[in-house]
């Protein structure tokens, strides 16, 4: 019986830990280490996540579980109101940080946003509170750099 008990909550640490952090349905930021992060987290627990600070700009997707995008071994593009901003998440090159700026300001004003996979897998996630959490990249609260 204690061992079952010992199982069972084994089981629910481990999948709680697996979960995306934000608030489902909508955009959310936080800040620690010298980093602000920004999330959108969908229903199935995907999760777009942009951080900035010191560093260049790092962007990445998380798909059941899987990670594209910066530092993986896969990419990934964004799709804002059918317009397809190519991929945002390499930002240490002109055209990265050109890319990466333009889906900034996509993302404040879109009202859709698709998330597309190597193998043509469509994600959608929410921009609810997308134009309240992300601020203008013209604001003195904006935190992200890019290398140029």
């Amino acid at each position: 019986m204690k061992s079952s008990i010992t199982l069972a909550l084994l089981g629910l640490t481990i999948s709680s830990g697996a979960l995306a952090f934000g608030e489902v349905g909508r955009w959310s930021s936080g800040w620690g280490q010298g980093v602000t992060e920004y999330t959108v987290v969908d229903a199935k627990q995907n999760q777009l996540y942009i951080a900035c600070g010191d560093e260049p700009a790092q962007m990445q997707l998380t798909v059941n579980g899987r990670q594209y995008g910066y530092g993986a071994e896969q990419g990934f593009s964004l799709v804002v109101d059918g317009r397809d901003m190519g991929e945002p998440y390499e930002t240490e090159s002109r055209v990265g940080s050109d890319i990466f700026k333009a889906t900034w300001a996509a993302l404040r004003k879109g009202k859709t946003l698709v998330a597309k996979l190597p193998n043509g897998q469509k994600i959608p996630l929410p921009l609810t509170g997308a134009a309240k959490v992300l601020p203008s990249s013209q604001s003195k609260t904006y935190p992200c750099r890019t290398e140029w």
